[in-house]
């Protein structure tokens, strides 16, 4: 019996980390592919580290396009994110 009680927090854990890791993912940068931190997103829906995408932009005065479907982007217009239990509530821009 003891045995069978192992086994159950054991797989409990698993499926746990496997839920972790799938919501992680849904919050990757699209440039860095890293979990986003200071999290922004575009107009387009694409969302980036704000640092990522502020150097991307810097890079490319002349060009300022969304690095994953080049529609037009800027500064002013991307959204912030603040999740729950997030320490710092401002807006990184």
């Amino acid at each position: 019996m003891a045995a069978a009680n192992e086994a159950g927090p054991s797989r409990s854990n698993n499926g746990e980390e496997k839920e972790k890791e799938r919501d992680e993912r849904m919050f990757e940068c699209n440039i860095c592919l890293d979990t986003a931190r200071d999290a922004v997103v575009s107009m387009c829906g694409h969302l980036f580290c704000w640092p990522c995408l502020h150097q991307w932009l810097e890079t490319r005065p002349n060009r300022q396009v969304c690095p994953v479907c080049k529609a037009a982007i800027s500064k002013e217009k991307v959204v912030p994110l603040y999740g729950r239990g997030s320490t710092k509530q401002e807006d990184p821009r």
